[in-house]
């Protein structure tokens, strides 16, 4: 995985980014759908880019650091929800 310590303050790598539109996706067309509206969850994620859980949480925290998603919940039941940042900036 992209090391995003050395991106400019409010900068994403290529690999947040890609996960980023991956959440957005999710979350409005997700196929799980007992989920609140704008949310997408952690096994969908999961299922849908196929990255393991750790690289996967390094990038999660690059996007909650950048302001660019909300983790609500608790572990496995974590809900992911985007915060109205266009995904290519």
């Amino acid at each position: 995985m992209s090391d995003s310590t050395n991106l400019p303050a409010g900068s994403l790598s290529s690999s947040a980014k890609k996960l980023l539109a991956v959440i957005v996706q999710q979350a409005e067309h997700g196929t799980l759908r007992s989920k609140a509206p704008g949310v997408a969850t952690l096994p969908e994620i999961h299922e849908a880019c196929g990255l393991d859980p750790e690289p996967m949480q390094v990038l999660l925290r690059e996007l909650v650091d950048a302001g660019r998603i909300q983790i609500e919940g608790e572990y496995p039941f974590e809900e992911l929800r985007p915060l109205g940042t266009p995904v290519g900036e």
